[in-house]
């Protein structure tokens, strides 16, 4: 039996907040944050179990010596996901607070947090360069 009710709204109705757009990239960088730090913790823990392996320092040198590019990418672009989590994170921390819910101050909140999030990912990649 088909019943004629009218379709809730979906995504391809609405228009594209700044609210909401920050709120979706805080939860994709969240889910890969943790996908990056899961892997990492498990290299390490594969690289433990074979540290006297001759294949294992053979992967390790060739995946380095021809994928640097790839594999600085890879942590540049962690870093700014972990950066910009955690100026959101605040973010929504000082409106759990009960500062900064008005609509003005929303939208002024959400460019300070992207300004903060960059000038944190420049620094930490610059730290990351020259130590």
């Amino acid at each position: 039996m088909k019943i004629n009710r009218p379709l809730s709204p979906h995504l391809t109705i609405y228009k594209p907040q700044l609210t909401s757009t920050f709120s979706i990239f805080h939860r994709i960088s969240g889910a890969f944050s943790a996908t990056m730090i899961f892997f990492s913790i498990l290299s390490l823990k594969i690289g433990d179990l074979n540290l006297t392996s001759y294949y294992f320092y053979r992967y390790a040198f060739f995946s380095t010596f021809y994928f640097h590019w790839l594999i600085l990418s890879v942590v540049n672009f962690t870093l700014l996901a972990l950066c910009y989590h955690m100026s959101n994170g605040i973010r929504h921390l000082l409106w759990d607070l009960g500062f900064f819910l008005e609509l003005s101050k929303v939208y002024t909140s959400g460019i300070i947090m992207l300004f903060c999030a960059a000038c944190l990912a420049v620094l930490n990649i610059i730290r990351f360069y020259f130590s």
